[in-house]
């Protein structure tokens, strides 16, 4: 069940947070190898990626529902930052890149159940970090060590080089693009920082304290109320009062 959150915007926060995300979305896509820096835009399977997280954080109450334009900008360059922050932590093509997909979906699939935001978020942290160390540190240790020498009948380093480029097709990067990573994830993590909208109430029930559920029920079972009939909250807290102050 989604919570729907919404929350006020201004022209000064909506400048803010769509700066961040822009500041994202140009760093994300940046990758320094030794043969140079090239730029490297998200494609359809980061951008259908970052309309699943979309959801996922609608629907969790991470990000606020657009009321009006400004929210529906500030979407807008959230689904870009996101679409790039995805390409910049999946792994590429592959079948590594496959089986991150997969878990992904997963993922997503069980946090849009009844899930509280706040394990959404600690989920996306973690998930972000498992990838960062798994193209920013497995595979540079894997690709430099599974190198096999040339032989006079096989060149066993060209195989090699085959298989590995069917599990995925990576380039080595140089250090600095670790810093640019961390540099676009953090962006975007302030982003949604400031975008964080307030948490919504529950129902008034859910809001009672558990001896004054307790209380309530005892009431209700010594038939204060008949079989059928709803109780509305003017009662709830008059009998409550009423209770502490004979007490």
């Amino acid at each position: 069940m989604s919570r729907r959150t919404s929350r006020s915007w201004t022209p000064g926060s909506v400048t803010a947070v769509c700066s961040l995300f822009t500041l994202t979305f140009l760093l994300g896509g940046i990758w320094v190898s030794a043969i140079g820096v090239e730029y490297r835009l998200f494609g359809l399977v980061d951008g259908l990626a970052a309309l699943l997280i979309l959801y996922v954080l609608l629907n969790t109450g991470v990000v606020s529902w657009p009321v009006d334009a400004w929210g529906g900008l500030v979407l807008i360059y959230l689904v870009a930052a996101t679409a790039q922050l995805v390409a910049m932590l999946l792994p590429p093509p592959g079948v590594v890149e496959w089986i991150v997909l997969g878990l992904l979906l997963l993922f997503a699939g069980g946090a849009s159940f009844g899930v509280h935001r706040s394990r959404v978020v600690l989920g996306l942290g973690l998930a972000a970090v498992a990838l960062a160390a798994l193209r920013y540190s497995i595979l540079p240790f894997v690709w430099a060590r599974t190198r096999l020498p040339e032989t006079p009948i096989i060149d066993l380093r060209e195989v090699s080089e085959g298989v590995k480029g069917f599990f995925v097709a990576y380039t080595p990067g140089q250090p600095i693009t670790h810093l640019i990573a961390f540099a676009a994830i953090l962006a975007w993590v302030l982003a949604v920082w400031i975008q964080w909208p307030p948490e919504p109430e529950g129902h008034w029930l859910e809001r009672l304290s558990r001896a004054d559920r307790d209380r309530l029920l005892f009431w209700l079972l010594r038939g204060a109320r008949g079989e059928g009939d709803s109780v509305s909250v003017e009662q709830v807290r008059g009998y409550l009062e009423g209770d502490a102050k004979e007490e």
